[in-house]
């Protein structure tokens, strides 16, 4: 930082005694200047040093490789409303969530997030209380998001950005049918964002708050036993989670309200039949349990 160049420090070619004490009084003040810690010009190199030092101190942290990967489950509800009159329901139900996501230091990656849940075998929807065989219906779905991410940071603001494929398929068990199972596979794009600003920071230990918000949609195939006929249709989906989560060196732990939520419409006809069209939801707590490096 203050240090003279040194190929100055050289004998003079004036011969005039008295010039070359000027110019030897005219160097040592350079140098003096050049090299006092309590000079402005030594000041203000400090300051400059410090703020590179720190700004690529943010950028390395901001800009490592990032892996983050989660188990969770989640309850307790599940909520299906059909078109048809009559059939609208509100039963309880899990979830068990699994997700992985990877990004570079330039911030591009991609994962995976698998989730599936199930209503009560025994109390299902539609349950006629009468009637004492009837277990109802048993909704089962599983979804696999497969994606693309971009990661955004900014000091304690991180955002990625999600876009990739989403399939899922819902399961409704009739336990008094004699063919009892309905189908309704979708698959179609899929976008989420999740901004997340970290609160509290200290050593190893932080806290921050997040929310998801995902969108997509998609055609639907709906297969019914005993029913050669196919059905098509369409699908929309929407993705919700807001909570908090907290980083014990490597390890995070989450605590969130998840929402997920399927609508569909009426089925094209097939000859004089049809399927009905439905809005379901699942919502719960979350809870969460990974690393993070």
């Amino acid at each position: 930082m203050g240090l003279p160049d040194r190929r100055r420090i050289r004998p003079s070619k004036n011969l005039d005694p008295s010039q070359n004490a000027r110019g030897d009084c005219a160097l040592m003040e350079e140098l003096t200047t050049s090299t006092n810690p309590s000079s402005p010009m030594h000041h203000m190199r400090a300051l400059t040093l410090s703020i590179a030092l720190i700004s690529a101190a943010a950028t390395a942290q901001e800009d490592r490789p990032h892996f983050r990967g989660s188990i969770g489950i989640a309850g307790p509800s599940y909520r299906f409303d059909s078109d048809l009159a009559g059939f609208n329901d509100s039963v309880d139900a899990g979830l068990l969530q699994a997700r992985f996501e990877f990004t570079s230091s330039r911030r591009f990656g991609g994962g995976i997030r698998i989730e599936h849940f199930a209503t009560d075998r025994d109390e299902g929807l539609f349950r006629d209380p009468a009637v004492a065989s009837d277990r109802g219906v048993q909704a089962r779905n599983t979804s696999f998001l497969a994606h693309a991410t971009f990661r955004f940071d900014q000091h304690r603001l991180t955002a990625p950005v999600r876009v990739g494929l989403l399939v899922n398929n819902l399961v409704l068990d009739d336990s008094l049918a004699a063919d009892p199972e309905t189908n309704y596979f979708s698959a179609g794009p899929f976008i989420e964002f999740e901004p997340e600003l970290t609160v509290f920071r200290r050593g190893d230990v932080e806290l921050s708050i997040y929310g998801q918000l995902g969108f997509g949609s998609g055609p639907t195939s709906i297969d019914i036993d005993g029913d050669g006929r196919d059905y098509d249709s369409w699908s929309g989906f929407a993705a919700i989670e807001t909570g908090a989560r907290l980083r014990l060196g490597h390890a995070q732990f989450g605590i969130a309200f998840i929402g997920r939520y399927h609508s569909m419409d009426r089925s094209d006809l097939e000859g004089n039949s049809f399927v009905y069209g439905y809005d379901s939801e699942f919502e719960g707590i979350l809870l969460t349990a990974g690393v993070i490096f």
